[in-house]
């Protein structure tokens, strides 16, 4: 008997085996009557079409399932492309509007259309011995021209990882087959969970940069009020604004929250398409945290609301889905306050800015002048530079060491803890810094005794919270020392 009809009895018996709807087999390879592919255990083609041919495939399964379809891309749209030349994705039906991982749809489906055998089990007594009477995934390809194929996905067949045992819709016949692990998924499993991933590609040696930052806002339930966090214009540096005070973020905290911004992955899609019973459900009807940032000129938003077993459920710009991230991943805009946010230091101005400090303590006022003039020589185009005297009380004070020393001693005082109790009694020690800017307000720095070894520090008026009381007496003792023209030593 020749090779070739051969390999057509056998095809024929898989034809027979599955039914009408596989008429569409694969019979040959062969040109000109020349010899074609065996069917065989090593591989054995059970239908045999393009993709193309496909008009839907549907999976039923433990999680629910999905269909998947194709859909026209963009560029096929907009250059009108025929239906011989047009470009396709494949997408999961009902969730087109959403960003959908599409090389998953397209590894489904072109696994799940056209399935090839690598063992014929043969026809058996018992389907539920292989799993296929209360099967895995049960899956239906539909094709453009009307007809079908079904198909039932069992148990893993031992000793193949990814093979599994199949047969076709109303026949006993099994085979062992290769699939897609994401024939079992849920619909929602092929939505991103990549959220935002806002680095942009540098140069052409493949670095990327981070994105800047124009401004960041946050609300919600866990904020007394919103704040916001911008540049500031004057010195480039970021601001945080909250009940009308200004302060200046912390780097560290900044950090965190530009990091937490810039990349966001969820660890799972919750829900999809949620009405207003499950926003509430999911506590994302008043968030809890809302962050709205503008960065390289685009502007996004997230929403967290309720936790679940450590994670926290999440919505980002105007996609239609809940997400599941980590808590540790979004606690640095989600659970973080504006203490948390803002600089530890009391009040940190720029050196170079100061024209004169203003000191009270102990009811001795000091008044400190510190006139520029600008040095010709070290000046250029871009930056002027200038030399500096110092007085206190008129007399001559060294500006290098003596008043510089002062100086950073007085900026370097931080907070140990916030405070909202308001001041009581007179200031131990009250600091006000005058600016060259002759449109820059002063600013004034007081520290009030708190008890328990503590003072309050209150900048224009506003607390920002408490200090030892060890700093506070430190820098009284450093006044006295620097407006006699001493040396203060370095104390923080």
């Amino acid at each position: 008997m020749k090779s070739t009809t051969k390999n057509l009895i056998a095809v024929a018996a898989v034809l027979v085996v599955l039914g009408g709807a596989l008429a569409v087999l694969k019979l040959t390879d062969g040109k000109d009557g020349g010899s074609s592919s065996a069917v065989s255990d090593e591989s054995i083609s059970l239908i045999s079409r393009q993709v193309e041919d496909v008009a839907s495939m549907k999976v039923s399964n433990g999680k629910g399932g999905f269909t998947i379809v194709p859909k026209l891309t963009e560029e096929a749209v907009s250059s009108g492309a025929s239906s011989e030349t047009e470009k396709v994705s494949y997408v999961v039906q009902g969730l087109e509007d959403l960003p959908l991982y599409t090389s998953m749809a397209e590894s489904v489906l072109g696994n799940g259309f056209s399935l090839v055998a690598t063992k014929n089990v043969g026809a058996v007594e018992d389907l539920d011995e292989y799993g296929l009477k209360t099967p895995k995934a049960s899956v239906q390809v539909n094709f453009r021209d009307g007809t079908t194929f079904a198909y039932s996905i069992g148990n893993e067949s031992p000793g193949s990882s990814g093979s599994y045992y199949m047969c076709g819709k109303g026949s006993k016949n099994v085979y062992v087959v290769s699939v897609d692990e994401g024939i079992f998924s849920d619909a929602k499993d092929f939505v991103q969970k990549e959220i935002f991933s806002l680095n942009d590609s540098g140069s052409a040696q493949g670095t990327t940069a981070a994105p800047e930052f124009a401004k960041i806002a946050l609300s919600g339930k866990n904020f007394a009020s919103p704040l916001t966090i911008a540049k500031n214009s004057s010195d480039g540096q970021m601001y945080l604004s909250a009940g009308g005070q200004k302060y200046r973020t912390d780097d560290t905290a900044y950090s965190a929250l530009v990091s937490a911004l810039t990349t966001v992955t969820a660890d799972e899609v919750a829900a999809v398409h949620v009405g207003a019973d499950q926003l509430k459900s999911f506590g994302l009807d008043q968030p809890a945290a809302q962050v709205e940032f503008t960065a390289d000129k685009k502007t996004h938003r997230i929403r967290a609301g309720g936790t679940k077993d450590g994670s926290r459920y999440v919505m980002a710009d105007d996609v239609d889905a809940v997400f599941l991230l980590k808590e540790d991943s979004v606690k640095a805009w989600a659970s973080v306050n504006l203490y948390g946010l803002r600089s530890k230091y009391v009040y940190l101005p720029n050196v170079a800015d100061v024209s004169g400090i203003d000191a009270t303590a102990g009811g001795k006022a000091y008044r400190f002048e510190k006139p520029r003039v600008k040095n010709e020589k070290q000046s250029t185009e871009d930056k002027t530079a200038y030399d500096y005297t110092v007085t206190c009380n008129g007399a001559k004070v060294t500006y290098d060491p003596n008043f510089v020393k002062y100086y950073q001693n007085l900026i370097q005082v931080q907070t140990l803890e916030d405070s909202a109790e308001k001041p009581k009694g007179e200031a131990l020690l009250t600091l006000t810094y005058r600016f060259y800017d002759s449109k820059r307000a002063p600013v004034t720095a007081s520290f009030y005794n708190a008890g328990n070894r503590r003072c309050l520090a209150v900048v224009n008026g506003a607390a920002v919270g408490l200090v030892t009381e060890k700093n506070v007496q430190q820098m009284i003792a450093d006044t006295e020392t620097a407006s006699k023209n001493g040396t203060v030593q370095t104390a923080f």
